[in-house]
């Protein structure tokens, strides 16, 4: 746990923001299963899988995001104003995400569909990888040199995927497909980010 200062109400503050922001995420993941219609048999459900599948998909999604969320209220959130202000932000947009995704998952090759979800990913890691760097250079959150280096990686991480879902709108006068073509440009880009961040820590 983070090492705040002694004002006596931060403690409180925290588990009140912690537990309301699992509220939030909780039933962004339950309004994912009201996307889903029961199949009439197990034959249609076998023959037309995609609303079980981008439904998968969506869960995950949103699991990494409460993972990441859970990470930085453990060691980098310090609750001011300004903290309190972007964290409700990014619950925000994690809901907006949570109907994007589902729209970009049924008509995936509309633009408008891409715009929504590209944009609402890139503000859901943007966020969440400057509430990372807010917290490592917060003076009244003091962590070991290996925490820091994790909160570092995450909030790098977080970055690349914020700038290149965004900047792939870019793409969008050559097609909507072009811009999904460019949100694969995050992965060698993470990995590769990954792999120095080992590198330094060896």
């Amino acid at each position: 746990m983070a090492t705040h200062s002694s004002r006596g109400d931060q403690g409180h503050i925290l588990t009140r923001l912690e537990a309301f922001s699992d509220i939030v995420i909780g039933l962004t993941l339950s309004g994912l299963a009201f996307y889903l219609q029961v199949p009439k048999s197990v034959q249609e459900a076998v023959a037309h899988p995609a609303p079980y599948i981008a439904f998968l998909a969506s869960f995950a999604i949103i699991c990494s995001i409460w993972w990441m969320h859970n990470r930085l209220f453990a060691y980098f959130f310090y609750a001011d104003a300004l903290s309190i202000v972007l964290n409700f932000m990014l619950l925000a947009s994690v809901v907006l995400l949570g109907v994007a995704l589902q729209i970009f998952f049924k008509f995936a090759d509309g633009a408008q569909s891409v715009v929504i979800y590209a944009a609402c990913l890139g503000l859901v890691f943007g966020l969440m990888s400057v509430l990372f760097a807010k917290g490592l250079k917060d003076k009244r959150i003091v962590q070991p040199a290996e925490i820091r280096r994790e909160g570092l990686g995450r909030a790098r991480r977080c970055g690349i995927v914020g700038v290149v879902m965004v900047a792939s709108l870019a793409a969008l006068p050559y097609g909507a497909q072009t811009v999904e073509y460019c949100w694969l440009a995050a992965l060698p880009l993470v990995t590769l980010t990954r792999m120095m961040e080992r590198r330094e820590a060896a």
